[in-house]
């Protein structure tokens, strides 16, 4: 698994920047060391995201992405992590994970998440429209 991980990671570094690439119209978020993973490739490429949709979960740490745009009426929804089928989680990694995903967020948002949202499993839904009106996601044209 982690050489095929390793060789998604090597084609995806080695292509070159084309078409922004689109969301789903639901990304239901997944692994945030995979989503950091995912971002730093986009970064180093240079390729534009476009989050259109649900925005969910990790999902919505596109918003550190500086090439990352968002579609007016797409929802972005922000909630603490979890471990896959039901594994608990220790207060260090909790701590760890949460900071990470902080650390993509606007500064008001991060202080939103860390303050409330992270401890939160039911979504806190804010609709892309508005925070591209606060100035802390970029509208795609």
């Amino acid at each position: 698994m982690r050489r095929l991980l390793l060789v998604v990671l090597l084609l995806a570094a080695c292509a070159s920047p084309g078409v922004a690439e689109r969301s789903p119209d639901r990304d239901p978020g997944g692994s945030v060391v995979l989503r950091v993973l995912e971002i730093a490739a986009l970064e180093a490429r240079g390729e534009e995201k476009r989050v259109g949709g649900e925005c969910l979960s990790a999902c919505t740490m596109y918003l550190g992405l500086s090439t990352a745009c968002f579609e007016r009426g797409a929802t972005l929804g922000f909630h603490g992590p979890t471990l896959a089928f039901g594994v608990e989680m220790t207060p260090a990694r909790f701590e760890a994970i949460t900071q990470a995903m902080a650390s993509y967020y606007p500064p008001r948002i991060a202080r939103l998440f860390m303050e409330d949202w992270r401890h939160r499993q039911d979504f806190v839904r804010i609709p892309a429209r508005r925070l591209i009106a606060q100035g802390e996601a970029r509208a795609c044209r």
